[in-house]
């Protein structure tokens, strides 16, 4: 694939000026093991969900119905996320002492707060079901080459996913506010070791340049920010687009908002609903200055994870962060998209050439040597923990 914008394919003649030209493929690929959506970087910051639309508008029929398909793996990769997360956040605080009693309140109160806007309770699983009926039906409507049935169906889904993907990221945010509520801020970095640990030693070791070469770890790495970032309904629309910028050493990622923590940060402009830390939430958000915020106070809980997923634990490990990560800061209720807040992801093409001051308000020291054996890493446990992504 690469950063020129390969993997064009042609339908027609070659040679007719109203050929259509697509980039986007959904392909098994040896690097991640399973199928991915391929395609150049100027495609793959393009939401999945517009690229059905588009499809379908341009009477591609098949390709509509396998990106229709895809619109659920991209989707799975986050649920089964949560899936984890919210047990084992659970259990961190039941381990460590916090009352049971009051985790078992705080996980009644983030199961009343996501009840559905019909005011229906929330189940999700049953919305997952619901997610799979709506898309089956989108691909019926598809292949009767039905177009108004087939986009109404799957807008349907799209929204149905949304609602879905919100209220986990809600549950899973309430949760560790109760971390810092029962157990100290300090916490939080605390409970991300025995949360991401494994999950780091499993789906990270790709990117030690001691065991890859970079140049396909990078695309690796790429490919599966990409692929997550559409799955969580990143952009004001929450459809999935993001801005992706290249640079003659980096690629940046940003989002307006993220779907998870900035959108936990700013609040649900689809909904109408307020950032997570006022009413009828009131949950909390990192008030003190650590390594693991940048030295920054008002980045939420779950903005946390990132930093410390993708820049310290790699940093300790390899010698470099795989991602460099700017998160948003509470509060962030601006809408004007001139000066609002964007999250976003810088990779660099070079591991090793990341600048000094991303080590630094870290912590950390830039090394010398990079790779997990100039950096003395001990192995680590590989438990697959059966979540799909690998990523």
């Amino acid at each position: 694939m690469g950063r020129g914008g390969g993997g064009v394919t042609r339908r027609g003649d070659p040679d007719r000026k109203a050929d259509i030209v697509t980039e986007t493929r959904i392909e098994f690929t040896e690097l991640l093991g399973r199928r991915v959506r391929m395609g150049s970087w100027e495609d793959q910051k393009i939401s999945t969900y517009r690229k059905i639309l588009e499809a379908i508008d341009e009477g591609r029929w098949d390709d509509a119905a396998q990106l229709e398909s895809y619109f659920v793996d991209e989707a799975q990769v986050c649920f089964a996320i949560y899936r984890q997360w919210i047990p084992d956040v659970r259990g961190y605080l039941l381990r460590n002492g916090a009352d049971p009693a009051i985790v078992a309140a705080r996980d009644a109160q983030a199961v009343e707060v996501a009840r559905l806007p019909d005011g229906s309770p929330w189940d999700p699983r049953r919305q997952w079901d619901r997610l799979l009926t709506a898309i089956q039906a989108a691909t019926a409507a598809t292949y009767r080459q039905d177009a108004p049935a087939a986009k109404e169906r799957m807008a349907e889904a799209k929204e149905i996913w949304r609602q879905c993907h919100d209220r986990d990221v809600d549950h899973v945010y309430g949760l560790m506010s109760l971390v810092k509520e029962q157990l100290g801020e300090p916490a939080i970095r605390d409970m991300y070791d025995a949360v991401l640990l494994p999950l780091f030693a499993w789906r990270y070791a790709k990117f030690d340049i001691d065991q890859h070469p970079w140049d396909e770890a990078l695309e690796v790495l790429m490919l599966v920010a990409c692929e997550a970032m559409r799955g969580h309904l990143v952009g004001p629309e929450r459809t999935g687009d993001m801005e992706l910028v290249e640079f003659e050493d980096r690629y940046e990622l940003r989002f307006d908002p993220c779907g998870s923590g900035q959108r936990t940060v700013r609040g649900d402009w689809i909904e109408g609903t307020p950032p997570r830390m006022e009413p009828p939430y009131d949950w909390t958000v990192v008030e003190g200055e650590y390594p693991w915020t940048h030295y920054k106070s008002g980045v939420c809980h779950y903005c946390v994870h990132c930093i410390v997923l993708m820049e310290e634990m790699p940093i300790d490990r390899f010698g470099y962060p795989v991602r460099v990560i700017d998160p948003p800061t509470y509060p962030d209720t601006d809408r004007d998209p001139n000066v609002r807040q964007k999250c976003q992801w810088t990779m660099y093409k070079d591991p090793t050439q990341v600048p000094e001051e991303v080590y630094a308000r870290v912590g950390r020291t830039k090394p010398t040597a990079f790779g997990s054996r100039a950096m003395g890493a001990k192995e680590l446990p590989v438990i697959n923990v059966g979540m799909p992504g690998a990523g």
